[in-house]
């Protein structure tokens, strides 16, 4: 009988990426430091080069795999997107407004931004531009998903719906193959850069109940998001819940929507979701539902204002 290979999951392999990036920063020399800085910042290149790839592959076809009612459901998805991202923000307002006066000093801010301006550089980068950018790729990706949604089957509409079918193959190979697997890298070499600045201590040991309170709304508004959605969709919402851990920590690790949708394309995919539903949806909320980003600016800016 063959033994099945042990395979360490995504999450434990992003908690030992920060865990590296903070050892790396505290206690290696600086050139190994700015090695990992630079290795980290050529595949952040790489990933904004890839990101609006993959939102115009994924989203078209997504759309245009919809036999039916393609603008409806993202008109649908577009109003529960931002109307989910509006109440957020202004929960996470009503909650920073009236706890963090408590426990939030002048000396704390001043502190935090005596490292803003220190940063480790890179010894080289690689200048290459995205041909997109993110919300260029997104209308694009409305268009043609729309049209080849009414054009699919007819003869205008095969020819390119089969290259675009191609395409997105192509890019799920780049996400499987270097993306994912190479995620730690950057997570570990933003941790470096940030505890070789004294940013990471400065915050964690200054404004740690100010990201506490931050996480604790991110867990409820998932929470309540889930509760909703196993509702409709008939599954258990802590099940899901458990399944999205990866996506989380991977948003909290790399504070990046759009670095996060290989990794919450593979969460949708453990819920259950079809192919046509997650590669529409992913990739187009990680744009327009920014419920999570909401609640975490308006707190610290919050935070900010409350000391100017």
């Amino acid at each position: 009988m063959e033994k099945k290979k042990f395979k360490l999951g995504l999450v434990p392999r992003l908690l030992i990426a920060i865990i590296l990036g903070i050892l790396i920063g505290e206690f290696m020399p600086e050139w190994f430091a700015r090695a990992v800085v630079t290795a980290s910042s050529i595949f952040s290149t790489f990933l904004s080069f890839v990101i609006p790839l993959m939102i115009l592959a994924y989203v078209t076809m997504g759309i245009a795999d919809l036999s039916q009612g393609a603008g409806k459901l993202l008109l649908i998805t577009v109003v529960i997107a931002y109307a989910s991202t509006l109440l957020a923000g202004s929960g996470s307002y009503l909650v920073a407004s009236n706890l963090f006066p408590g426990f939030m000093s002048p000396e704390a801010m001043e502190q935090i931004a005596a490292t803003s301006n220190i940063s480790l550089s890179p010894y080289f980068s690689v200048p290459v531009e995205p041909l997109l950018d993110t919300l260029a790729a997104v209308l694009l990706a409305f268009i043609l998903g729309l049209c080849l949604s009414m054009l699919k089957g007819k003869e205008i509409g095969t020819t390119f719906y089969d290259f675009m079918k191609d395409f997105s193959g192509i890019i799920d190979k780049v996400l499987h193959s270097a993306i994912i697997p190479l995620l730690p890298l950057y997570i570990c070499g933003t941790f470096t850069d940030m505890t070789r600045s004294g940013r990471t201590f400065a915050i964690l040991g200054i404004l740690w109940k100010v990201f506490l309170v931050v996480i604790i709304m991110h867990l409820i508004c998932i929470l309540i998001q889930f509760i909703i959605a196993g509702t409709v969709s008939k599954k258990n919402p802590f099940w899901l819940i458990k399944n999205q851990i990866p996506g989380y920590a991977t948003a909290l690790g790399t504070q990046s929507s759009a670095a996060t949708i290989p990794v919450n394309l593979e969460c949708a995919k453990a819920d259950g979701l079809s192919e046509e539903i997650r590669n529409f949806v992913v990739p187009l909320c990680a744009n327009i539902h920014m419920a999570g980003s909401m609640i975490t600016i308006t707190a610290c800016a919050t935070a900010v204002c409350l000391f100017p």
